[in-house]
């Protein structure tokens, strides 16, 4: 009996496990999904699992749908992780991003007293409460570029250096290693429409 329900436990793990916690809604050129097991190439409808790093080749665009309504974009030659993602039981989201360019549109998981959703990247970390905002390699590797696009609640970018709030749209901030999260500003045109033609 004891072996018997073990291996029921077991099992039920096993499928919450592999449980899908996001679908493909646009696959250009070269996407794929590496996990601690398998790389698989990704196509639109393809499911992504929790600890997938979702990776992009040259000319490349990607779109997902999150269970919940969060859309993520990712531009050309990004590495972005999927490292835990709840909403059922808890409100929380953990995702790195570790080099490219990415938009992140938040759904009904945001929409809680105190959400969990952090973007962790090389140089700091990024805080959410129901937003629109990219992020990325802007201009050089070195740096990490954030902007709130559009947003009733701010973000919070930090790191061990310092922590900046961005709560209007079209204002920004930049991360460099060794260095606190620079004093938010607005951005021009041109590097606005620069930051978003990096996932159009």
């Amino acid at each position: 009996m004891k072996l018997a329900l073990l291996s029921l436990l077991v099992v039920a793990g096993s499928c919450f496990a592999n449980t899908p916690v996001a679908k493909v809604i646009i696959a250009k050129e070269q996407v794929t999904a590496t996990s601690p097991s398998e790389e698989r190439q990704l196509k639109r409808k393809a499911k992504i699992y929790k600890a997938d790093t979702l990776k992009t080749g040259k000319h490349a665009r990607a779109q997902f749908r999150f269970t919940e309504g969060t859309i993520v974009t990712l531009g050309e030659n990004t590495q972005f992780a999927v490292n835990q993602f709840e909403h059922k039981t808890t409100s929380e989201a953990h995702f790195e991003f570790i080099k490219g360019a990415f938009r992140v549109v938040t759904g009904e998981i945001t929409k809680v007293t105190n959400p969990n959703f952090k973007i962790k990247t090389p140089m700091g970390s990024i805080g959410i409460r129901g937003t629109d905002f990219w992020g990325g390699n802007l201009y050089n590797a070195d740096t990490i570029d954030i902007i709130l696009l559009d947003s009733e609640h701010p973000i919070v970018i930090e790191n061990e250096f310092g922590r900046v709030v961005i709560s209007t749209p079209r204002t920004g901030t930049t991360l460099e290693k060794g260095k606190p999260p620079s004093k938010p500003e607005k951005w021009s045109e041109k590097k606005l429409a620069d930051a978003v033609k990096t996932i159009q």
